[in-house]
């Protein structure tokens, strides 16, 4: 199954990963969505218009519903001439138990025997890619597959206008849990938002490698990085009220900012201490606020506007700035039925 795929410059990643969707799953005493720890992922990088010279990868088994940035690098490490390599970040998952928490459904017991060189702790990991391209038919390698923080992190966004470039900051989200989704049915109730110097930790990743696959660059947990009093610390954590939650984030750029951060994240909270009933459903005036978040510092909540009704968890959301609404063209410009067809259409 495949779930998102990465985009850079010129080139598309594409994902085969060892996660199925099968009915006939059950006649075999699996799953109908089954994850097989014990196979293997295989990443296709290809030239957006000549998928016909698809370079295949493979590697240990892992889960990706969501990946954060793609982009291509030559030799020099710029993207002006040949390309070498194409890098990408994602969420890594070891096994399929976000999809069974965004049900309310508790994740199966693995059906395979795994060997312990293939055995990985249950994780969700912010996860960096680099993939070679041969000049020559040879087959390529992956030269870097590590994660660049230990603290369980999904729904990745980086600033628009940074998507298929070498973007420095990732943003995504994080719940109280050493293991994501590891509640029944708490998936998507974020408690935190975190901010990831994602070209600090590669550069020190690439100097300090850490071993491949499994390793890790920064391994702290949440409560050591929330004690940090680095200012340029290379991760920073918002941490909501308790009894808050939150969604996936968008990153709003300010206008003639001075840095790729300069800006505001949006979200939406939900105060679980004052609009819930006492058997924990949402009261029928419950309501969501929209806060604005200074990204920069990771710290000051700039506004919260109440919103008329409450928002569901795990809703999704893009940023869409009054200028790129004004820009929007008709809706006749890209499509239209001829005359005749429009009145056949709607009747006598």
């Amino acid at each position: 199954m495949m779930h998102d795929f990465g985009v850079s410059e010129s080139y598309t990643v594409i994902m085969d990963l060892p996660l199925s969707l099968d009915p006939l799953n059950l006649v075999k005493h699996r799953p109908v969505i089954d994850y097989n720890a014990k196979g293997r992922s295989r990443f296709g990088v290809f030239p957006r218009y000549r998928p016909q010279d698809i370079q295949w990868f493979e590697t240990n088994a892992c889960c990706i519903f969501h990946t954060a940035n793609t982009w291509q690098t030559d030799q020099r490490g710029s993207s002006n001439s040949e390309i070498n390599s194409v890098n990408m970040l994602c969420c890594r998952m070891t096994s399929a138990f976000l999809i069974y928490g965004a049900g309310n459904m508790a994740a199966p017991a693995s059906t395979y025997d795994v060997p312990s060189e293939l055995q990985e702790e249950e994780q969700c990991r912010l996860y960096y890619y680099e993939f070679q391209l041969p000049k020559d038919k040879s087959k390529g390698t992956i030269l870097n597959q590590w994660a660049l923080t230990a603290i369980p992190m999904e729904f990745p966004t980086v600033r628009g206008d940074m998507f298929m470039s070498a973007a420095r900051y990732v943003y995504g989200c994080y719940v109280g849990s050493t293991m994501f989704g590891a509640t029944l049915g708490s998936a998507f109730k974020i408690h935190s938002l975190i901010k990831v110097d994602v070209k600090t930790l590669i550069a020190n990743g690439k100097h300090n490698p850490p071993t491949p696959i499994k390793g890790c660059v920064d391994v702290r947990d949440i409560d050591a990085i929330l004690a940090s009093s680095d200012p340029q610390d290379s991760i920073r954590i918002f941490k909501l009220p308790v009894g808050h939650c939150t969604q996936e984030p968008r990153f709003v750029p300010r206008a003639n900012g001075m840095s790729e951060d300069d800006g505001w994240l949006v979200t939406y909270v939900f105060d679980e201490t004052t609009q819930l009933l006492a058997n924990g459903e949402p009261k029928e005036n419950a309501h969501s606020e929209l806060w604005i978040i200074d990204a920069k510092s990771m710290e000051n909540v700039v506004a919260k506007i109440r919103l008329p009704q409450r928002v569901p968890y795990g809703f999704h959301g893009n940023w869409i700035s009054e200028d790129e609404i004004a820009e929007q063209r008709p809706v006749e410009m890209l499509r239209s039925l001829p005359r005749s067809d429009l009145k056949k259409s709607n009747g006598p």
